[in-house]
């Protein structure tokens, strides 16, 4: 029984630590390959909504401008149809 109290003590002080670092060691890259892969699927996700947010914001521009015309022309086709002029 005695003797095993020396095999138990350098086990803990020398084994669990060595262990630990293997451990670590050879779980670190696949801790970065998940978490990198977890990353791009996060960005292009983002990219997506982003480029279908900047094609709405453009149509939404495009359909002001066009509003903004109909407006004016019809604005002035009231002016020309009334016979007055603007000054």
């Amino acid at each position: 029984m005695y003797d095993l109290v020396p095999i138990v003590a350098i086990f803990f002080t020398i084994g669990v630590p060595s262990l630990a670092l293997a451990g670590h060691l050879v779980l670190r890259p696949m801790v970065r390959d998940i978490i990198t892969a977890i990353q791009a699927s996060k960005t292009g996700r983002d990219s997506d909504v982003d480029e279908r947010l900047a094609r709405l914001e453009d149509r939404y521009l495009h359909l002001e401008t066009q509003v903004t015309r109909l407006l004016e022309a019809d604005s002035f086709l009231r002016e020309l149809g009334s016979g007055r002029a603007e000054r």
